[in-house]
């Protein structure tokens, strides 16, 4: 706080934010990353003007596979990948940049052109151009001939712009989930809301700013207002931090200089977040040779229709698509466990030159998932104790489910064929019983998925008590009613004694 306070009020700036205030806060998060890291701008000449872009390069445990290069979306930084980097860093270098218009990366004129002497507004191709040069001459000047490139909602846009004219770089191209792809509907215009003439005034007047213009105009309200409006995000990463260190990082990635970045968006996209120039009719134009894989979120307001249309139309090309439940749009952040996953195996296929086998792993695991939940949990002996990674594990039986068994089978032991504990590799039978077939799902590489026989015992003796104290406490309640009984009759008895007694002294 006291250096946001520095960077606005002693330098009378009205937005809080400042380039060596991003620069701390760089270093902040960074000094999390458990490799050896470091960060530096890498000067790039386009034209007649050099342009630096920050690039991280993170140093992996291994140098002899491929490096993976990761490009941010639309207002976020190099860092927002901090779920992913210690991860894909044990197998490969990884090297993350900022866009130029984003975090530390310099801010070039995006606005406008000179043509024929004449200063002229730029159009959705020159924005293309620029990015898709400015990556071209920052792997030159990296010395980057192969790679892994992966890139995030509007990185993913660039990444497959760049995949259209440079693709000799590109071993796997890893898009999570993109925006620009999709075609804008013509009846999108007629949507209920859109009938609200104060919405569509408020729209044609947001249209004429730059998106975080009215962050812009809060002033120093406005790291409030940013942290209030993204708390997501700071839950994404409340593993690392306890403050709001994520969403200040935000805030001055896109307030500390010129909106280069949000005006090169502009040019690019459509009122309410459409692509001008749709990438799905455009894919095809994709070298033959370039594998691609989507990893989509399933709660993204993203649609990802068109990469399933993409991976028809690119029918015998590599066209992987793969949607991860529970996840949003940052599909990194909120499911990091199965992205890194994914992405792992894409670069270790890649570093072997062969195809990643994604889909028959991930479908194995959905039929095998479908068929337990459609089961109870007694007959299958098991449940989704590991949502993060999608595998069934064994469960040891609840004190009443072995209750049930105690009063169905006399007292037997639990059926020892449904549950294997020993030290082979787990194995999921989800067959009928009495069926003898090979299992639908093995997973060879989980070894802590054994069931502790212990807390069977310890649930069966639990199971035995419990049965012992409720058979005490119906003997119990029986020999109460007994005695209730008897009591009664006794009254009734001395009662209607007396009354006979009452009648005699009457004759």
């Amino acid at each position: 706080m006291s250096m946001r306070r520095y960077h606005s009020w002693f330098k009378m700036r009205w937005t809080p934010a400042s380039k060596g205030w991003l620069m701390f806060l760089d270093t902040t998060i960074r000094s999390h990353i458990e490799h050896k890291n470091v960060g530096r701008m890498v000067p790039v000449a386009l034209g007649n003007k050099v342009h630096e872009i920050w690039t991280v390069e993170v140093e992996g445990d291994c140098q002899d596979t491929l490096p993976v290069v990761m490009l941010h979306g639309f207002g976020g930084g190099s860092n927002m990948f901090l779920n992913n980097i210690d991860y894909l860093a044990k197998e490969r270098n990884v090297i993350l940049i900022d866009l130029p218009g984003f975090g530390l990366s310099s801010r070039p004129n995006l606005r406008s052109k000179k043509q024929d002497g004449w200063w002229v507004d730029t159009t959705g191709d020159d924005i293309e151009h620029f990015y898709t040069e400015i990556l071209e001459r920052w792997f030159m000047k990296m010395g980057i001939q192969e790679c892994v490139l992966l890139g995030h909602s509007f990185g993913g846009y660039l990444c497959s712009s760049y995949c259209l004219k440079y693709t000799h770089r590109v071993k796997h191209l890893i898009l999570a989930d993109p925006w620009g792809f999709p075609v804008r509907p013509a009846a999108a215009d007629m949507r209920p809301f859109m009938r609200n003439r104060s919405i569509v005034l408020l729209a044609k007047l947001l249209s004429k700013m730059n998106i975080f213009t009215p962050v812009r105009f809060l002033g120093p309200l406005g790291p409030h207002v940013f942290r209030w409006a993204r708390g997501d995000l700071i839950l994404k990463f409340d593993s690392f931090f306890s403050e709001s260190t994520i969403s200040d990082y935000l805030y001055a990635c896109n307030m500390w200089g010129s909106p280069s970045g949000e005006i090169g968006f502009s040019r690019l996209s459509l009122p309410f977040g459409w692509a001008r120039k749709p990438m799905v009719e455009r894919a095809p134009n994709w070298d033959p040779k370039l594998d691609v894989t989507f990893i989509c979120g399933a709660r993204s307001w993203i649609d990802h229709n068109p990469a399933k249309e993409i991976k028809h139309m690119r029918h015998g090309m590599y066209v992987d698509v793969q949607v991860i439940s529970g996840a949003g749009h940052h599909v990194y952040a909120d499911r990091p466990w199965a992205f890194n996953s994914m992405v792992s195996m894409i670069c270790q296929a890649a570093d072997q030159g062969v195809k990643p086998n994604i889909s028959d792993l991930s479908e194995a695991r959905h039929l095998a998932m479908s068929i337990l939940r459609r089961r109870t949990s007694r007959s299958s002996q098991g449940q989704l104790c590991n949502d993060e990674a999608g595998i069934h594990m064994p469960r040891p039986l609840s004190a009443h489910e072995l209750l049930q068994d105690i009063d169905n089978k006399n007292g037997s032991t639990v059926d020892e064929d449904l549950i294997e504990a020993n030290n082979s590799p787990v194995k999921f039978t989800l067959d009928e019983d009495g069926e003898e077939t090979a299992p639908l799902a093995t997973f060879d590489e989980c070894d802590d998925l054994g069931v502790d026989r212990t807390k069977i015992s310890s649930l069966k003796s639990q199971a035995k008590d419990e049965k012992r104290i409720r058979n005490r406490k119906v003997a119990w309640d029986d020999s109460r009613n007994t005695a209730a009984v008897t009591v009664h009759r006794e009254a009734s008895e001395v009662e209607g004694l007396g009354d006979v007694t009452l009648a005699s002294s009457r004759v």
